[in-house]
């Protein structure tokens, strides 16, 4: 059988691609760097040339110019080349002729420089501005699609599965299904309440009498009991259905709800958290052009406003929306962490205490410490404490990045739970949350 051929690009082909989209970067930074914060000085262009390609080509594209300058900072000389389109006709410079032109450089990095003709924003205008603006994020959208670090769906199936892996945790043997405590490996009754650890037998071992259960087999010929095949598990369905909850266990419809929800691994919860981290990447995109193309339109059409100063603003809120983003999505990415709630306090703030203005609010702080020993802060103002009220001290929680939310070891007292998708409040017999139809982690 034939091997399934991959879709690599050739890795020269990859290298121009990259070249090409790096230098598209590079100059449209230049350029806008060079517009807002650049410094002038009086150069000498020593070489030029100006090449006819196209009489009926649009405005400034139907010569290709090369100009070859040199300018001195500081007492020292640093020197520049630049081919780019235009209508601009000048004689060829003969030998040893020079002229004398405006050039643009940074002042931290006179290396990076242009003439200033290419350069000033009232030359470029706002449609050459926007053109600027968005090859930035373009380009290094494009990068990262040619190197293969958007969609990888095979990388990121296996990251799941390692993400599932570390999420998955045996209640039974782990913590103590009647009170919650951390029980050590292979004990056969909790050290904190003695509560009888219940342990799973073997999935081809009968639960009903504990005989041996022959392949294929539809009912257990020991005792009658019906066998139900469940993704390659064995399980006795009027078994679980009659069994009766020991004396030190609660009742039925409780003990469901002590230990941690198998819901999180579900694949509708799954697929929301996927859904989750795809919104979360559209917001930083969207946030990141819609302020640079808002205040460069306020900047053009409102005469407050300094197109500078709106192209600056922009950029700056722009980048800022991004990062912030970018940083929630790394929080993603982070593994399940569980902890016990030991502290709860409240205190009241001021804002603006120098200022007329000034406003008190109270600031609502739960403490977690993990298990490995770090102290986390659940940190929320005025009315909006739902997780202050929802825990008390002693809770063992569980904090699921994906959704940035919190899952309680024991809700077998609790009247409400909390989606973990949308965070909307649900009485607890609810199995599905009431705005967004998702799965209660119950």
């Amino acid at each position: 059988m034939a091997k399934k051929k991959r879709n690599k690009i050739n890795p020269l082909i990859l290298t121009l691609i990259c070249a090409v989209l790096l230098f598209a970067t590079y100059n449209s930074l230049s350029i806008l760097a060079l517009g807002f914060w650049g410094q002038t000085v009086m150069g000498t262009v020593d070489s030029y040339d100006s090449r006819l390609d196209d009489t009926n080509a649009g405005e400034n594209r139907s010569r290709t110019v090369s100009k070859g300058y040199s300018f001195s900072v500081g007492g020292k000389e640093y020197r520049g080349y630049v081919i780019y389109g235009s209508d601009e006709a000048w004689p060829r410079l003969g030998e040893g002729e020079v002229r004398r032109e405006s050039i643009s450089y940074l002042t931290l990095l006179p290396n990076i420089n242009k003439p200033t003709m290419l350069v000033d924003i009232d030359e470029i205008g706002p449609v050459g501005l926007f053109y600027h603006i968005l090859v930035i994020p373009g380009c290094t959208l494009l990068l990262l699609l040619v190197n293969g670090r958007l969609g990888k769906r095979k990388k990121r199936a296996k990251k799941k599965e390692r993400i599932e892996k570390l999420n998955t945790r045996r209640d039974d043997t782990m913590f103590c299904g009647n009170c919650g405590a951390k029980l050590s490996e292979g004990a056969a009754f909790c050290a904190n309440c003695g509560a009888q650890v219940q342990k799973s037998p073997p999935p081809d071992i009968c639960r009903s009498c504990g005989a041996k259960i022959a392949e294929e087999a539809a009912f257990r010929t020991n005792c009658g009991a019906s066998v139900q095949k469940v993704a390659g598990e064995v399980t006795n369905s009027s078994l679980q259905a009659a069994a009766q909850p020991q004396n030190n266990m609660p009742p039925q419809n409780q003990a469901s709800l002590v230990g941690w929800s198998p819901k999180s691994n579900d694949p509708e919860i799954l697929e929301a958290a996927r859904k989750n981290k795809k919104s979360a990447m559209g917001c930083a995109w969207i946030f990141m052009l819609l302020f640079p193309i808002g205040f460069l339109l306020a900047g053009l059409f409102i005469d407050e406003m300094p197109l500078n100063e709106a192209i600056i603003i922009g950029v700056g809120l722009g980048v800022i929306m991004l990062i912030i983003n970018l940083v929630r999505i790394k929080d993603m990415k982070h593994p399940v962490w569980e902890g016990v709630v030991t502290q709860r306090f409240h205190k009241e703030r001021r804002h603006n205490k120098n200022d007329d203005t000034m406003s008190t609010y109270t600031e609502y702080t739960t403490v977690i410490r993990t298990d490995a020993g770090k102290k986390k802060r659940i940190i929320e103002r005025d009315s909006q404490r739902h997780m202050y009220d929802y825990l008390a001290v002693g809770d063992r929680v569980r904090y699921h990045s994906a959704f940035s939310s919190y899952e309680k070891y024991d809700k077998s007292k609790d009247k409400i739970i909390y989606c973990n998708v949308c965070y909307t409040m649900n009485p607890i017999s609810n199995d599905r949350c009431k705005r967004c139809n998702n799965l209660l982690f119950k």
